[in-house]
């Protein structure tokens, strides 16, 4: 989904399993009962994740039919493409209840590192066009009984997506037949230097503003010489944000005398309206390809492409460097000059902590941390607490760590670390002590991954335990996401979980410092 304005009723990002069961090809229909199989066995649904020449990074997707396709069948393709902060499931949850009433291909690629599913002037090694273009489709073609005509594969997309839909048809006029569109982002130049763009396209320049048009929907639609090339569903919400771009793209193919169709339902830009629609999507393509065979219309195939995904049977993991894992072990030593970080959340009273009592069960900060941007960095913090506590005995307090990007969308979680109160006089007040690293890798962190690490230190200065790892590694969700806001906040929680842990205790003050 692009802009602020359009993101209000956005879902939440659905985030990957930490387990991923292997890719495995599939060339026909999976029986049913097959392992796969989803929707009380009427679809059969698998998960890709492969690495692409085209985007230079790895790509994810689902591929979806009714369990009835027979291998050696020729059926009608339509890519999904979704919003742009939108799940992998989003669209295979919208479609599952209704896919097996249509003799369909469904493809359903991710966001694709908020490229806007476009290549990129500014970053020529991303081309994710391409990918869906060439190298999706010929993957596709290759391992699953798909129709190749240009009237028997279709494309829809909803939001940033929609607008991915119509400039991909629009951009490979030979490979596209019908084109529906969901509460289109269809005016690129709007969004200038924003959610992701100011990466792909460039800045909200004046420069840059030629790069915005030639990429616009509204602007390309201006130049069109003829009739579309595809048939064309135009559908949006009364409420939703983008039915003004939507109602700008149709005032313009109706001075071109453009044939579409044109909806507009009760809803939100939200998948609770997309969901309702899915099924109306659907039927709408299936007719189409209907209308097209019956009518010989749009025959000509496409050249066919060699399918050089390679299958992923998981995301690689993201190691700290040689440099990061030294930073972050180094002895604690008082810095001479500390360039302090603001962290908000512990009030002003200090915040109380309690094992039992779920009003004061944790104490929750937040930091924007300089980590940020698309070029690889090393980051090193010191967190500094004061606690107390009114019993003599030892004891822990718990330290859970994530990190989110800029919109405040998940990156990656730490494991909780614990924190060592040492015995001694009852309401005492010790400093505790943590060193955190975040270091975002080569050669970006898009296509190298962010990992982030947590040493704990005793008073002494010495490391306490062995260091604490979270990553975000390339081709993940969260990587994907940073992209649109490549700014890293802290989110801290202090808890009395453990056996170890204290049952009460208070946290008087926080210090966060950039340590050079």
């Amino acid at each position: 989904m692009p802009g602020s304005s359009l993101m209000a009723g956005a879902l939440a990002v659905a985030w990957l399993a930490a387990t991923l069961a292997p890719a495995v090809p599939v060339a026909a229909a999976a029986a049913p009962g097959a392992p796969g199989a989803s929707g009380a066995l009427k679809n059969v649904w698998k998960f890709y994740i492969v690495q692409s020449p085209s985007t230079g990074k790895i790509e994810r997707f689902w591929v979806g039919h009714p369990a009835a396709l027979k291998a050696g069948g020729k059926y009608p393709v339509i890519y999904f493409l979704p919003g742009l902060l939108d799940g992998d499931d989003s669209w295979k949850t919208a479609l599952d209840p209704h896919l097996a009433k249509y003799e369909i291909i469904a493809v359903c690629p991710a966001v694709g590192g908020a490229s806007w599913f476009m290549n990129s002037p500014a970053q020529p090694w991303m081309r994710w066009g391409d990918f869906l273009t060439e190298d999706l489709r010929a993957f596709v073609e290759s391992r699953y009984p798909a129709a190749r005509e240009k009237g028997q594969r279709g494309i829809a997309g909803i939001s940033s997506g929609g607008h991915g839909a119509f400039y991909n048809a629009l951009a490979r006029p030979d490979l596209y037949g019908s084109v529906s569109v969901l509460s289109g982002a269809m005016e690129l130049r709007g969004y200038r230097g924003a959610v992701g763009l100011d990466r792909w396209i460039g800045p909200a320049t004046a420069e840059a503003f030629p790069l915005y048009a030639e990429r616009s929907c509204v602007a390309l639609a201006e130049k069109l010489a003829g009739p579309l090339p595809f048939d064309l569903f135009l559908d949006s919400g009364d409420s939703d944000g983008a039915l003004q771009q939507m109602d700008m793209l149709r005032k313009v193919l109706d001075a071109k005398q453009a044939t579409y169709q044109w909806f507009v339902g009760k809803g939100g830009h939200n998948w609770t309206y997309w969901t309702s629609r899915a099924d109306d999507h659907l039927a709408w393509h299936a007719n189409e390809f209907a209308r097209h065979k019956r009518e010989g219309r749009f025959t000509d195939v496409a050249p066919p492409k060699a399918a050089d995904l390679k299958i992923l049977t998981r995301l690689p993991d993201v190691a700290l460097s040689e440099e990061a894992a030294r930073r972050l072990a180094a002895p604690w030593t008082r810095l001479p000059v500390a360039r302090p970080v603001p962290v908000t959340g512990l009030p002003a009273s200090g915040g109380p902590l309690s094992k039992t009592d779920e009003k004061y069960k944790r104490v929750t900060l937040n930091a924007t941390l300089s980590a940020g941007g698309h070029a690889t960095g090393l980051y090193v913090y010191r967190l500094m607490l004061t606690v107390s506590t009114p019993l003599a005995r030892a004891g822990t307090v718990s330290l859970a760590t994530g990190l989110r990007n800029g919109r405040g969308g998940g990156l990656l979680g730490v494991p909780t670390a614990a924190l060592t109160v040492p015995e001694g006089p009852a309401d005492r007040r010790v400093e505790l002590r943590a060193r955190l690293v975040v270091e975002l890798k080569a050669p970006d962190p898009l296509r190298g991954g962010i990992v982030a690490g947590l040493q704990v230190f005793g008073a002494d200065g010495r490391p306490v335990g062995e260091p604490l790892v979270g990553q975000a590694p390339p081709g993940s969700v969260e990587a994907e996401m940073w992209t649109v806001a490549p700014q890293a906040t802290a989110l801290w929680t202090l808890m009395l979980e453990g056996d170890k842990a204290l049952p009460l205790a208070a946290v008087h003050e926080v210090r966060l410092e950039v340590e050079p």
